[in-house]
């Protein structure tokens, strides 16, 4: 199974829910590599070294340069799930990510500078020959529950699905990423259990997805 976290902007906690994906789906008892794409700044396998040094439990990742090999990870056979933190802005290998995923999530903001970008894009992996139902949408950052609702109209209104649960800009939330922590190990229960959320909405996604390959 392969869950690509994608955006086609900086900025708007792609790699944070990445990181957070997997650490909730290794404490589900999943057996998880997480596949960096963004070569150049590694920010996600960094995490990854900082979560180690910090005495976390460790989350297998690699820095990859090429698309294609990241997807092919997904052969492996001590493998359940391969999560691959896209390079913002990529558009050149997102359809050969998207396409060759079980579930991906496109990560955006709540403004309109964020989300049309964002949409867009999205219109355009599907009309490349990303199935609908295989994209969702997450909303990140919100500066408030209104603007947060009003972002996931406009995304159904576009004829997308997203996330129903939102990460609101915290402060905690980046200090526990600069730890080696994902957004679910906050000193902050309530921080947590919103972004505990998040991972049981895509647990949900993914599992769903399963069944109709299974089935298919």
């Amino acid at each position: 199974m392969i869950i690509s976290f994608l955006s086609q902007k900086g900025g708007v906690s792609k790699s944070a829910l990445a990181r957070t994906t997997a650490v909730g789906f290794i404490n589900g008892g999943w057996r998880v590599h997480v596949a960096d794409l963004d070569e150049k700044q590694q920010t996600t396998m960094k995490w990854c070294k900082r979560r180690e040094d910090n005495g976390l439990n460790s989350v297998d990742c690699a820095v990859y340069r090429r698309a294609a090999s990241a997807l092919k990870v997904n052969h492996r056979d001590d493998l359940d799930l391969v999560i691959i933190d896209g390079r913002p802005a990529a558009e050149h290998s997102y359809l050969e990510i998207s396409k060759g995923s079980d579930l991906v999530v496109l990560t955006t903001g709540a403004t309109v500078d964020d989300l049309e970008p964002s949409l867009e894009l999205g219109r355009e992996l599907v009309n490349g020959g990303l199935d609908k139902k295989n994209l969702v949408f997450s909303i990140n950052k919100a500066p408030s529950e209104a603007e947060a609702i009003k972002a996931i109209a406009t995304i159904t209104e576009w004829g997308f699905k997203s996330l129903k649960s939102i990460i609101y800009f915290q402060n905690a939330y980046g200090q526990a990423l600069d730890k080696g922590r994902a957004l679910t190990e906050t000193p902050y229960s309530s921080l947590n259990e919103k972004a505990q959320e998040m991972v049981d909405e895509i647990d949900e996604l993914i599992n769903s997805s399963k069944h109709d390959i299974i089935n298919s």
